[in-house]
């Protein structure tokens, strides 16, 4: 008998897109619409972060900030950025995906110097303390674009 998957809250996005279309109770997600919000999240760049915002507090934990680091700071070519880049994309998840905790991004050894990278995405789900979570996910950088796609099974 297979485990049915846990019911998760639903995502900011889903909760402020059914408010606005005056949708009463959300909608559950599921550990297939965290994976898909993961990867939404890491494929959206922010537009607004650091310096610019230094004086403006408010504005620097608004939306302007959401998403990943922007392309050309995810660099993969060699086994030391592709450690930097693990990083930032932990701290991006630990950021914006209330859903996790203890979140951990490992990236997998290359075979050869290239621009795509392989990472494990591992964390807890907050609804069920001890319920593990784990995706794989590819990072392919080009020309400037960085793009995230999960690996399904």
């Amino acid at each position: 008998m297979s485990t049915p998957y846990p019911t998760l809250a639903p995502s900011l996005l889903d909760r402020l897109v059914d408010a606005c279309c005056g949708v009463a109770e959300p909608r559950p997600g599921g550990v297939g619409s965290l994976a898909d919000d993961i990867e939404d999240l890491l494929n959206t760049c922010s537009v607004a972060a650091g310096p610019k915002l230094a004086g403006c507090p408010e504005a620097s934990e608004s939306l302007l900030t959401y998403g990943a680091p922007p392309p050309t700071s995810l660099s993969l070519a060699t086994n030391a950025e592709r450690l930097a880049t693990a990083r930032q994309l932990e701290q991006t998840i630990a950021r914006f995906e209330p859903r996790l905790e203890n979140v951990r991004v490992r990236a997998e050894a290359p075979n050869a110097v290239s621009n795509e990278g392989r990472f494990e995405i591992r964390g807890a789900l907050r609804a069920e303390p001890g319920r593990a979570f784990t995706m794989m996910i590819r990072v392919r950088s080009t020309s400037g674009r960085t793009h995230v796609t999960t690996e399904r099974a």
